[in-house]
């Protein structure tokens, strides 16, 4: 071993230990900072200002959910010059009248995720476009089915019954958009809506 290069191992090694030091430092000062703002929401009386509304204004779940649901689809078709049409397939999704329900709120539901953005209404049917297409007439409504499995594989709605003194019931299972639980119909199907 030379004896020469020793101090400068050892001042080479000094450095590292200097520079941990100063890092581990570092994360002690973030972290005793973050651990302050955490004892601070767990003491009695902290309002956190982020939290304080969305706690509050939780609505109570109860018991049962929207049940009876049926969704369907139906075709409207317009006929164009040069035999061409326009077709556009709707998907429709209802169910029964919840007991003291004042409205109904649905949620999208995506591959992703559910949406946070409630979609709020009185009827107890709602309905979307779910395909669509301009093309020959004798090519009938092309590419339908298609486009409706796309849908089925990323799109869905679930409800839930909005009550009195903010209570709210359980929600439905997520219903896909496409899917059908009754037989198809040309038209538009609305019975049982109100």
């Amino acid at each position: 071993m030379n004896l020469k290069r020793l101090p400068v191992v050892q001042l080479q090694c000094l450095r590292l230990i200097l520079l941990f030091t100063l890092i581990f430092g570092l994360i002690l000062s973030v972290d005793d900072g973050s651990s302050l703002a955490a004892q601070k929401v767990g003491q009695p009386g902290f309002i956190d200002p982020v939290n304080a509304d969305i706690t509050s204004n939780q609505p109570q779940v109860v018991q049962p959910p929207v049940t009876g649901l049926v969704s369907t689809l139906s075709d409207e078709v317009q006929e164009l010059p040069a035999e061409f049409i326009r077709w556009s397939t709707y998907w429709q999704l209802c169910w029964e009248p919840y007991p003291e329900a004042k409205e109904y709120e649905l949620q999208t539901v995506l591959m992703e995720g559910k949406s946070p953005k409630l979609k709020r209404q009185s009827d107890r049917c709602f309905r979307i476009q779910a395909a669509s297409n301009e093309n020959q007439k004798s090519q009938g409504l092309l590419n339908r089915d298609l486009i409706l499995l796309m849908h089925k594989i990323q799109l869905g709605y679930r409800v839930r019954a909005v009550l009195d003194n903010n209570r709210v019931s359980e929600w439905s299972p997520v219903m896909a958009v496409g899917a059908t639980t009754a037989s198809e119909s040309n038209g538009t199907n609305t019975a049982g809506c109100r």
